[in-house]
């Protein structure tokens, strides 16, 4: 699963940019009032895992504004991940698995 990006983006227009069942994550106050990279997961790809994570910042290189990651779920090595990458997280929902842990949920399905 692949993120979108979206550079140089104010914070007033992140919105604009979301899938309907992001919009009302986005917390202005948590953000400032400079221009950000936005990453946006598929709403389909409903947990995020470490891997994804990474291959995001892969993707993204050195991109000079602050990262946004809007996404379903991610989970905990995930958030880990793009946290330790100065990321700013939105998600719809956090069940706070690892990617272990998720990985033998999907294997019993």
């Amino acid at each position: 699963m692949k993120a979108t990006f979206h550079h140089a983006v104010p914070p007033a227009a992140i919105p604009d940019r979301l899938p309907p069942l992001f919009r009302p994550l986005i917390e202005p106050k948590r953000l400032s009032s400079a221009s950000v990279t936005l990453a946006v997961f598929p709403a389909s790809a409903a947990v995020i895992s470490a891997g994804a994570a990474r291959r995001l910042l892969a993707r993204l290189g050195d991109a000079p504004d602050p990262l946004v990651v809007v996404g379903y779920n991610f989970t905990q090595d995930a958030i880990e991940v793009l946290q330790d990458a100065g990321a700013t997280l939105f998600a719809v929902s956090n069940f706070w698995w690892s990617d272990a842990r998720w990985q033998a949920i999907r294997q019993r399905q």
